[in-house]
């Protein structure tokens, strides 16, 4: 072999050594994923921050790095509209946008229709907080009409993520990575020449490109997904005679939109796992109770059923559990 290919021939590149903080730093993410695998009850963000503790008690980063991300501003955002999402479903308002958006759907396929304009609302909304505002409508939805909530779920999830690529603020992984392009345009750490060439990324810079796979997206949810999807078995039914029941008493306040209807139109009829079995009013008790029942100011209402259902009593305004208020 002559010996100029052999001058030309590139140095072998070394890999650099495994300090003891990369080995700390692999060693904790390779601990988390594994505890989220083997122990999925593990909170997870309880767990994230176990971790995050540990690399900095180790010295791998500092506290001052360790606690910027809280202090960022798409963090933040995110973490508000989780707390406004909880505000919405405790005062009832999500009902009401189930009404709006789910109201009229009769079956699975034409409530699948329905969500597909979750998905341009997602460009404008950030994907994740918005799932978690509209899982517990699907939810309810699915429930009353004895579908399994995953036909619908997944297509929720899919959708929002779709139509989040579509601008800049519609994901939250883009607005975060948004957030870093300014920190380093702005940053002194880095040459001129290199940060000069850093810009963020516009609001409808992504959107040539998703916009166009998003509809993709949503035509494929509509038309092929739904031969694909899960059927899986809802608890209640799985769980069958074999359940534990309980009883709970809500008090209906004056400021209940119930009051005036009665209780087939108010819903209460054919609650999954839940069954209403007396109205205590003054001095009568109404049981059996009939779906012709009218709902007054002050009744007191026995309900039997699962735990996780009777949660979702707590939802409608002015209805609340009336050992909260002796």
């Amino acid at each position: 072999m002559p010996s100029s290919i052999l001058a030309a021939a590139p140095a072998p590149v070394a890999l650099p050594e495994l300090t003891f903080d990369g080995i700390v730093a692999i060693g904790v993410v390779v601990t988390v994923f594994l505890i989220l695998q083997i122990r999925r009850s593990t909170p997870v963000d309880l767990l994230f921050v176990g971790g995050l503790v540990v690399v900095t008690l180790a010295g791998v980063i500092s506290p001052n790095r360790a606690l910027a991300g809280f202090a960022s501003g798409p963090v933040l955002l995110i973490a508000a509209l989780f707390a406004a999402a909880a505000g919405l479903r405790t005062t009832g308002t999500l009902d009401w946008v189930g009404a709006v958006l789910l109201g009229s759907a009769t079956d699975e396929r034409s409530a699948l229709r329905r969500l597909a304009f979750v998905a341009p609302v997602s460009a404008v909304v950030l994907n994740t907080p918005l799932v978690a505002m509209l899982a517990p409508v699907v939810i309810e939805w699915c429930h009353k009409r004895n579908v399994s909530p995953s036909r619908l779920l997944l297509p929720l999830s899919y959708l929002t993520i779709l139509g989040g690529v579509a601008t800049v603020i519609g994901t939250s992984t883009i607005l975060v990575c948004n957030a870093q392009l300014k920190q380093v345009a702005a940053s002194s750490n880095y040459p001129a020449n290199f940060a000069e060439k850093i810009e963020p990324i516009g609001l409808l810079e992504i959107s040539y490109v998703g916009v166009p796979l998003a509809a993709l997206g949503v035509v494929y949810l509509l038309t092929l997904a739904p031969r694909l999807l899960p059927n899986r078995t809802d608890l209640l039914s799985d769980l069958g005679e074999r359940r534990r029941e309980y009883l709970v008493e809500m008090l209906v306040q004056p400021s209940c939109p119930l009051i005036g209807k009665s209780v087939e139109d108010a819903g209460l009829r054919h609650l999954p796992g839940l069954f209403l079995i007396e109205i205590s009013r003054d001095s009568e008790v109404l049981s059996p109770v009939t779906p012709r029942d009218i709902i007054a100011s002050h009744d007191r209402m026995v309900f039997t059923g699962v735990v996780g259902t009777i949660a979702d009593l707590e939802r409608i305004p002015g209805l609340v559990p009336a050992a909260d208020l002796t």
